[in-house]
């Protein structure tokens, strides 16, 4: 897939006043040929719906507060209801290492650490992005 289709929900919390990190990897994705839609959302279904409106091809989560496992365990089935099951999830933030396993097993396909460069999460997305299931 040509890096100039690949578009990007980029979903954080409305409630989370800690923007920076998205914004640094937002205009990373962008830099590196990407279309990111910047979303701050309130419920699981906001992120669903306008992902479905948006057509995307990645689901990035920044989580700067907590919720990280709530989030998980509701939108991977939301999205799995819709037909999305060949959206591309990621997340970033301060997750705790701890959770990474669980969330990939729930469904998120890779979990990124605070501080890691933006052109580390660009490269990922054009390596996995149209070979990704939700199991």
């Amino acid at each position: 897939m040509p890096d100039q289709n690949i578009r990007v929900l980029l979903a954080k919390k409305k409630i989370d006043v800690h923007g920076r990190g998205s914004k640094l990897i937002a205009r990373e994705l962008r830099d590196a040929g990407m279309e990111v839609i910047y979303f701050r959302f309130g419920t699981v279904d906001d992120i669903v719906n306008a992902a479905i409106q948006e057509d995307v091809d990645v689901i990035g989560i920044s989580i700067m507060t907590s919720g990280h496992l709530r989030i998980t365990e509701k939108l991977i089935p939301a999205l799995k209801q819709n037909g999305m099951t060949d959206v591309l999830v990621i997340m970033g933030g301060t997750i705790p290492e701890v959770d990474f396993d669980d969330l990939r097993k729930m469904g998120v396909h890779e979990v990124f650490a605070p501080g890691l460069p933006g052109e580390t999460v660009a490269e990922y997305i054009k390596s996995h992005v149209g070979k990704a299931k939700l199991n």
